[in-house]
């Protein structure tokens, strides 16, 4: 019997890619790897010595999620190929390796995907994000999982740079101890395909760690415009 699967499609619905840079050979290295020293060209100068480059540190941009199970007031990771049912309540826990700005939205029976993350739950709604915090997205009860359309999709992105086609996700700061009565925003299937055709499909590594119900995606190009773009599908047996 088939199990639920998780598909991850990294632009343009391209295959995971290893990453090679730099002598680590995954997206999981590369995600917890030390800062790079790049030599910028575009930074070069000249000295009595002859030419001397403007060397800059960049570090590969990445996230690492994992899939919970929430019944109750009991919380347990899931392995993320599953399997999950319909009324599965499960929650997203999200890491990334520096500073960026998060965006999540799943999709919804209507065609429209709808702001799961900035959450105003959760940092008064701020979308900047910093390394060494785990996100509970969402963070209390969790998303039923309905399977009305077929797969269950989310769609992640981290960037370094806020994306305006992503900042309509972005409400106004709430005060602390109250939650907006406004319905989430959405945006269109357009704008999630466009904002996947952003990210060149070759920087992009994806890396699955069974012993940790984790996958990782980073974008291995240390650029400083840099995006990891992540769909997660889930499905039923």
């Amino acid at each position: 019997m088939p199990v639920a699967l998780i598909v991850l499609i990294l632009s343009l619905e391209a295959a995971p890619l290893l990453a090679q840079r730099g002598g680590k050979s995954t997206a999981r290295d590369l995600f917890h790897a030390e800062a790079g020293l790049i030599v910028s060209p575009s930074e070069s100068r000249r000295s009595r010595f002859g030419a001397a480059k403007k060397s800059v540190i960049a570090v590969t941009l990445g996230l690492r999620y994992r899939i919970s199970k929430i019944s109750g007031a009991q919380v347990s990771e899931s392995d993320p190929s599953g399997p999950f049912q319909a009324g599965d309540q499960i929650r997203l826990d999200v890491e990334i390796n520096d500073t960026g700005y998060l965006y999540i939205v799943h999709r919804q029976p209507d065609g429209k995907w709808r702001r799961m993350f900035p959450n105003p739950e959760i940092e008064q709604g701020n979308h900047f994000v910093r390394s060494g915090v785990t996100y509970p997205v969402p963070p209390e009860e969790g998303v039923p999982l309905q399977f009305a359309g077929g797969a269950e999709r989310f769609f992640v992105v981290l960037s370094r740079e806020p994306l305006k086609e992503l900042e309509v996700l972005v409400g106004p700061r709430q005060p602390e101890n109250t939650v907006s009565a406004a319905p989430p925003p959405e945006i269109a299937e357009a704008v999630v395909e466009k904002v996947r055709g952003m990210v060149n499909k070759r920087d992009l590594a994806v890396d699955r760690a069974a012993e940790e119900k984790a996958i990782y995606a980073v974008n291995r190009s240390g650029r400083q415009d840099s995006i990891v773009v992540v769909e997660i599908r889930l499905q039923t047996p």
